[in-house]
């Protein structure tokens, strides 16, 4: 039963809590609710002015008793207000400047006011630049001539705090898109809280621009905004992108190994993406990953194309500079793993017997930069060439079958190891029934 009660008269007195209700009205304007601390259950109150100011209150009650003080409660001895009251509604007159009010409802949960004249300190900006004691590579800081005052209250227990002004900057800058692999104009806007001198922007801009500062929101409320602009700013900051294409591989026909390493020879394209003109100075650098100090080649343009012909893990590295080379941009480097030269000759085929199975003399191969197969009669007489290790004999010779027997090959290939060799041997033709009724070629 207690809990019952307990209940009861807890609902009854949230209920009152938030009946309660004040208004502000008079000055220039609209007055504005710039805070409601509800941890502390009082709001902050800006008026313009305080001409005709005038603090409402409505609630469930009639017994309305008006208080107020200045930095602190005295709850022995509290500050009386004359005040207007009418049923359950009251008000109160010549409101002043930096005073808290209250409705004292015998004894119920109070709510407080705080009236504060923003007349007396609204930000004045006169002007902006950049400041020089931030890194351009990563962040701009604004300062200037501008007067922006603190506004404070004082909660019912004499704590002093401070209402955030809240402010904007703006300016044109860059923006990346994945998709298309490409920059776009954009506007980059940021509102925050605080002194605006006081805070470094870490999202500098990627394009030459003027920098835009305005606010507070509350002289925007009382249309009274100040806003400035600073001289044309040369940007510094870069945004840089890359990727790789493989254009052709030696892919070879032996399987196994890496997915992340290529057959030679392997021609791949790298290319850049910056926020130009800002980017203008890059650098691609291709060496071994065990000979930095040594580059295969320099490229100063934004993309270059290099052939990987020899085996073993490159590395291609991205330097990108600002106009003034104040910003560097080193961040990329891709990883290139070239394998090593596989050639495997096989000793015998069936040509014409199961197509598709071994009826094609045709060697195993990887990372084969250079090749060259003949095949020969017993009589020394050529009877297939070819450049490609992907291709082979189909065991014909001027249209038809060759006799089944011993023929030889002679194999010239260079691998990634930048060596020449040479291979020689035999090679069975077996021939089936089926295929002893079709022409032959004599040889």
């Amino acid at each position: 039963m207690e809990k019952i009660v307990y209940i009861i008269v807890l609902a009854l007195t949230v209920c009152v809590a938030t009946a309660q209700e004040y208004t502000v009205s008079g000055g220039l304007g609209e007055p504005l609710l710039a805070v409601d601390n509800t941890n502390y259950r009082i709001k902050i109150f800006l008026v313009w002015g305080m001409e005709n100011v005038k603090v409402s209150y409505i609630s469930a009650s009639t017994a309305h008793k008006w208080y107020r003080y200045r930095t602190k409660v005295d709850a022995l001895n509290p500050e009386a207000v004359a005040s207007v009251q009418n049923g359950t509604s009251s008000y109160i007159t010549g409101v002043e400047d930096e005073y808290g009010y209250y409705v004292d409802e015998n004894g119920n949960m109070r709510y407080y006011v705080f009236i504060i004249d923003y007349s007396k300190l609204a930000a004045v900006i006169n002007s902006i630049e950049v400041a020089s004691d931030v890194d351009p590579c990563v962040a701009i800081r604004l300062t200037g001539d501008a007067d922006i005052k603190d506004i404070n209250y004082y909660t019912p227990g004499g704590a002093l705090m401070k209402v955030a002004r809240e402010f904007q900057v703006s300016y044109q800058t860059q923006k990346w898109n994945e998709t298309l692999k490409q920059f776009s104009s954009d506007t980059y806007s940021e509102t925050f809280s605080g002194n605006p001198f006081a805070r470094s922007f870490t999202t500098p801009p990627l394009t030459d621009t003027e920098i835009r500062l305005q606010g507070d929101e509350f002289a925007r409320h009382f249309g009274v905004e100040q806003s400035a602009v600073t001289d044309l700013y040369e940007a510094k900051a870069l945004e840089i992108h890359a990727d790789t294409t493989v254009v052709s591989t030696g892919s070879g026909n032996v399987t196994g190994g890496s997915e992340s390493e290529f057959s030679a020879p392997a021609l791949i394209l790298f290319k850049a993406y910056g926020n130009t003109p800002v980017a203008s100075r890059f650098l691609w650098q291709i060496f071994r990953e065990e000979e930095p100090d040594k580059p295969l080649i320099h490229s100063s343009t934004e993309e270059v194309e290099y052939t990987f012909d020899r085996t073993g893990t490159f590395i291609a590295k991205l330097e990108v500079s600002d106009r003034s080379g104040s910003c560097l941009n080193d961040e990329h480097q891709f990883q290139i793993s070239i394998t090593e030269t596989v050639m495997e000759i096989p000793n015998a085929f069936s040509p014409g017997t199961t197509p598709g199975v071994n009826d094609v003399f045709r060697v195993k191969y990887k990372s084969v930069v250079d090749f060259h197969g003949r095949i020969y009669n017993r009589w020394g007489n050529e009877l297939f060439s070819w450049s490609n290790p992907a291709d082979g004999w189909d065991g014909k010779y001027r249209g038809s079958y060759v006799p089944a027997g011993a023929y030889y090959y002679l194999i010239e290939y260079t691998g990634t190891d930048g060596k020449t060799r040479v291979r020689k041997g035999d090679v069975n033709v077996f021939r089936s029934k089926s295929i002893n009724l079709e022409k032959t070629n004599p040889e």
